[in-house]
Parts: C-alpha cells; structure tokens; sequence
C-alpha cells in the first residue's frame, strides 16, 4: 500500500511540474518539451524502482522485422549511439551499469534494456497524448515531436538493436558453460 502512495504522490508532483511549467512557459515551446520529457523519465524511473518489474512479456522479443537490426540500422540508430557518445550520456550510463564479460553483467544489461525500452515507450505514448491534446497545429507541436523522436522512439530502437545481441551472447557463454 505505501508503494502505491509514493506513486500517487510522485505522479501527482509530476503532473504539477510539467503542468506549471506549460502554464508559465507555453505548453508548445523547447523549455516544456524538454521538462515533460525529463521529468517523466525521472518519474519512470522512481517508479521501475518502487515496483521492479520482470518484464518478461513477448513485446520484447525481437520480431522477424527487426532481424539483425537492419531496419534500425537504416533508420540511423549507430548515428544515434554516436550522438550519445558525443554528449557523454554514453559515459554516464556505463559509469552506472558496467558491463564486464560475465554472464550475470549481461544479463543484468539484457534485463536493463527491457526496462529502459518500457519506459521510453511509455514516456513515447504519454508525449504524444501531451502533443495531441496541447498543440493545435504541427508547428506548434514540432519541439513536442523532435524531442519525442531524440528521447524516446531511438532510445527505444537502441534498445531493440542490442538486446538480440546481448541474448546472442548469453546463449553462447551458456553453450561454453556446457
């Protein structure tokens, strides 16, 4: 019960953060953009913390569409990964989840990027309500849009290009197991 109460009132502060914001700031400029997206991601990850789900559903296998990453690939997901390089958001995340080769840190990695696909996906779904319900043309919606794209939808194509790779690997270190 207190978990769920955490998550009302973390939510509920949410909601008036990114709410006021829009209200003094307009709800269709960069600063609102950028604060929904942000304070939503921080939002989701308070509360993948206060639940730790599984997420062991068939949503994150790969589907026969995706075979190899090619269709990532063509949408430019290495130039992405590189963009992320470039900022450091790169250096931060392997700060925080160091990836050596054994087959507990792959599959921590593996379960962490169910985790973050799941909740840029979320955030993906909750932008564009946000963009739909506050913008009244596509130009008002361009930033809700650019920022959507960059913050949620790649990251989730990142996130669907290296889980197959990561599964590669712990099927093989489990057949050398063998």
């Amino acid at each position: 019960m207190v978990k769920w109460i955490k998550a009302i009132l973390a939510s509920a502060l949410s909601f008036l953060i990114c709410f006021y914001t829009g209200k003094f700031l307009g709800f269709t400029g960069f600063s609102f953009a950028w604060v929904l997206n942000f304070v939503l991601m921080a939002w989701y990850t308070y509360i993948d913390s206060l639940f730790n789900w599984d997420y062991e559903f068939s949503y994150f296998d790969s589907q026969r569409f995706e075979k190899e990453g090619i269709i990532y690939k063509y949408l430019g997901v290495n130039l992405y990964r590189k963009l992320l390089v470039w900022t450091g958001w790169e250096k931060l995340r392997i700060k925080e989840n160091k990836l050596r080769n054994s087959r507990s840190s792959l599959a921590h990695a593996e379960f962490k990027s169910r985790s973050s696909e799941a909740g840029h996906t979320l955030i993906f779904l909750i932008v564009g309500f946000v963009t739909f319900i506050v913008a009244d043309s596509l130009k008002e919606a361009l930033w809700l849009i650019i920022l959507n794209l960059l913050l949620n939808a790649y990251p989730i194509f990142v996130q669907r290009y290296n889980r197959p790779r990561y599964k590669r690997l712990l099927r093989k270190i489990s057949a050398e197991a063998v």
